[in-house]
């Protein structure tokens, strides 16, 4: 079994200072939450999200793509690291 999965999170633009893409680095081993992320912006900009001192970026586990996509203005799909 892989430690990490890798999952591409798509959202419903909202406004150009809303990102409309996220990517997460999701931990396997701990519950889910996300070690490395990054924001994709409507301009086709990126962020990294980087959270000094803490080994998650998220303050909570990230969903399954199946309970992702069961949200209307909301679709994820697994990726590869590369």
């Amino acid at each position: 079994m892989n430690k990490f999965e890798y999952i591409k999170w798509f959202s419903d633009y909202i406004d150009d200072d809303t990102p409309v893409i996220f990517i997460y680095e999701v931990d396997l081993e701990n519950e889910r939450y996300a070690t490395r992320m990054i924001e994709v912006y409507y301009d086709k900009s990126m962020k990294p999200v980087i959270e000094e001192g803490f080994d998650f970026i998220t303050e909570e586990p990230i969903p399954l793509v199946e309970e992702i996509n069961m949200e209307d203005c909301f679709y994820a799909e697994i990726i590869s690291k590369e």
